[in-house]
């Protein structure tokens, strides 16, 4: 049994509305306090995939997602689980303060997360073009929901140090932490999906200049202060007892495949899998017992993957072999037939699923899923139900009437309400599932890997 110790320091970094530069000064503090020799420990809200792998890059250790709305009953777990050893947490919210799941459910907001692991809440407010009406704009925050610890204020963009004097006199009873200066550093370049992934945009003299313009900007030992005024935390959590390697997955990690909730990576490996991660676009497939193939871009390297045919054509026969795969959003994609991107261009893919996958000018679906499982199969028994997200640009098309093995209660999934195409032993969704929706999933999955290993 273990507890997180009272005087771990913790803060939650929010904004307004998406777009505010909270990403961008996350990662700012993140690298300052990481200098500071603090050890942060990072978090995410939410299911983004992208801005957990730049806190990852700039830490060098695992952020890790918490989502109110997927796993509400195993937040604090993990939480606590996440945070030990470190000198202090930082979560980066999700869109703004206040929004979750609907407009009346507080559930997967950020401020319901803040209440839930007891962290003051440090608000990030965009200050262009406006100055003493951002005061009104914090006190209504602080106001609207007087459980949220709003903790402290940090302006962005602000235009000069006139501009910051009078948004700070415009504050009531909320101290300011700091004004962040406009400046070209501070962008970071997009993707239809987020921020571009780290390891495609890695510079470390940008985020170098990023780290040195929020020690200017930003009251680094006030923000220190007010994360070691959070109150104890006493939820408490049992380490699970050691399994055993039973068996090789093999998890494809590379540029067209690494959108992965830590937790399923070490859920399964506490499920007693050995873990073994493998190219896509290059090299062979390694000698493993089960396969799980995450999201990601596939589309922006079908080229690459359609040259390894080699690899290919070894998924496709593992699926025939009846070895269990589990796929989901870009790994679907990659065991269909072939991805049409936008350019009408067609690369060939696995063929595992007789099916087309074809890239869209705008999204197809984005948001929270429930589903519940209409038969057996690698992941679930008959009757589970678990939770998810999905965001997507593409469209799958069967050729011919599919198996389906979840029913959607929340979502859009592939087709009519459906998700989880099967054959064989193999199964492929749009859904991302987080496993601590259904903390049974990753026993499933590796007894399944062990079934087929004996076959």
């Amino acid at each position: 049994m273990s507890t997180m110790p009272s005087d771990v320091p913790r803060i939650v970094i929010s904004a307004t509305h998406s777009g505010a530069g909270k990403s961008t000064i996350t990662m700012g503090i993140l690298m300052a306090l990481k200098k500071r020799g603090l050890d942060p420990q990072s978090f995410k809200t939410g299911p983004d995939y992208i801005d957990p792998m730049h806190h990852t890059l700039v830490l060098g250790k695992e952020c890790r997602n918490l989502d109110t709305w997927m796993f509400r009953d195993e937040v604090e777990k993990l939480f606590v689980k996440g945070s030990e050893g470190s000198g202090i947490s930082v979560t980066e919210g999700v869109m703004g303060l206040y929004d979750g799941k609907d407009g009346i459910n507080e559930e997967g907001s950020t401020a319901f997360l803040s209440k839930i692991i007891r962290s003051p809440v440090v608000l990030v407010i965009d200050a262009k073009a406006t100055g003493r009406s951002a005061g009104a704009v914090a006190l209504g925050f602080k106001e609207y929901d007087k459980e949220v610890n709003l903790a402290g204020v940090i302006f962005n963009r602000v235009g000069s140090p006139n501009h910051l004097k009078i948004l700070k006199d415009s504050l009531r009873g909320i101290p300011c932490l700091g004004g962040v200066l406009r400046d070209e550093c501070m962008v970071l370049e997009s993707r239809y999906m987020g921020l571009i992934p780290a390891a495609e945009d890695y510079d470390q003299e940008k985020y170098d200049k990023i780290r040195e313009h929020i020690e200017k900007c930003v009251d680094i030992d006030g923000l220190i202060e007010i994360a070691r005024s959070a109150p104890p935390i006493s939820n408490t959590y049992d380490a699970p007892p050691s399994e055993g390697t039973k068996v090789r997955i093999g998890v494809a990690k590379d540029k067209a495949f690494n959108f992965y909730y830590i937790h399923n990576i070490e859920s399964l490996r506490e499920a007693g899998a050995e873990l073994v991660f493998f190219s896509p676009t290059e090299g062979d497939l390694p000698d493993v017992d089960g396969l799980y193939l995450g999201g990601g871009y596939p589309e922006l390297f079908a080229d690459e993957l359609e040259a390894n045919k080699g690899m290919r054509q070894a998924v496709k026969k593992a699926s025939e072999d009846g070895m269990p795969i589990y796929a989901e959003s870009g790994g679907l994609l990659y065991l269909s037939n072939r991805i049409t991107g936008t350019d009408g261009i067609s690369h060939e893919m696995c063929g595992v699923i007789d099916a087309e996958s074809k890239m869209n000018d705008s999204k197809k679906a984005v948001g929270y899923v429930e589903m519940t499982s209409n038969s057996d199969n690698v992941l679930c028994e008959k009757g589970w139900t678990v939770r998810g997200h999905e965001f997507h640009y593409s469209s799958v098309l069967p050729s011919a009437p599919e198996k389906y093995v979840f029913d959607l209660n929340v979502g859009k999934g592939i087709a009519d309400g459906k998700d989880g195409i099967s054959v064989n032993n193999t199964v492929g969704g749009y859904t991302h599932i987080h496993f601590a929706s259904n903390p049974k999933i990753p026993k499933r999955f590796v007894d399944c890997c062990i079934d087929y290993s004996r076959s």
